[in-house]
């Protein structure tokens, strides 16, 4: 079946009837791009992934009274050709990972300028799946209780990274009425396929944002670095792009 957000979802009576795609797509964050320029890969770094695009399959298992996905990226490894995504159906992604249940999350755009990361993040089998190459690169453990999300609420993810947005580069953010702020680390062309990178300078207007709350542009002076040393805590916006919480 097909999600409302864009998001492509197989799954299972029952069950499946209470779980929500984009809460599940929203845990699973990318970690390497498939347009990479430069890779220090004894850092575990790449450079140069700014609208670079992406895709990702997570097929998800039920274990206990759990949910578990894990999150496979095209990671560098292609830029998700839309000749053979979308081709990539749900029913055979179901049968090809033995899940339950697949989403399938993308295609999306990084917006920060380079990436790091360590850990599990910084690696995984690579697969074949419907003819597109992936590694895994993340596990996810939910409750059923958070599929039922909605845009503009804090998550929090597991995962080890550095988000690194350049000095002089724009940064997209979403500040709310406390002071907190978020940058933007992907937009998605899913709700909106026709989304680009030259949109998002002006996207605040198309935005249903809670009250209070403001979508503005920074450059910073100096790199800003978002380090997630084991957990990130993220938001989406009603067009399903991904934010970072700024500390």
């Amino acid at each position: 079946m097909a999600a409302g957000n864009g998001i492509r979802v197989c799954a299972v009576r029952g069950l499946a009837a209470n779980i929500t795609a984009a809460a599940i797509a929203a845990f699973a964050i990318a970690l390497i791009p498939a347009a990479a320029q430069t890779v220090d890969k004894s850092k575990h770094m790449i450079e140069g992934v700014r609208d670079a695009r992406y895709c990702e399959i997570i097929p998800v298992v039920r274990k206990g009274f759990r949910l578990v996905g894990t999150v496979y990226n095209t990671l560098g490894l292609n830029d998700c050709p839309p000749a053979v995504w979308d081709k990539i159906g749900e029913d055979a992604m179901k049968k090809r990972f033995g899940a339950f249940m697949v989403v399938l999350n993308g295609p999306r755009h990084f917006v920060m300028d380079a990436i790091g990361a360590e850990g599990d993040t910084a690696s995984g089998a690579t697969v074949d799946a419907g003819g597109l190459k992936l590694t895994a690169r993340a596990t996810i453990k939910l409750r059923l209780a958070d599929m039922r999300t909605k845009p503009y609420r804090e998550r929090t993810v597991a995962r080890q990274t550095r988000y690194v947005f350049r000095a002089g580069q724009p940064v997209f953010v979403l500040a709310r009425p406390d002071g907190a702020r978020y940058a933007m680390q992907s937009y998605a062309e899913m709700a909106d396929k026709s989304l680009a990178y030259a949109d998002l300078p002006a996207l605040g207007s198309r935005l249903k944002l809670p009250a209070g709350w403001r979508y503005e542009t920074m450059t910073p002076d100096a790199d800003l670095v978002l380090g997630a040393k084991g957990k990130a805590t993220i938001v989406q916006d009603d067009l399903d792009d991904t934010y970072q919480k700024i500390d």
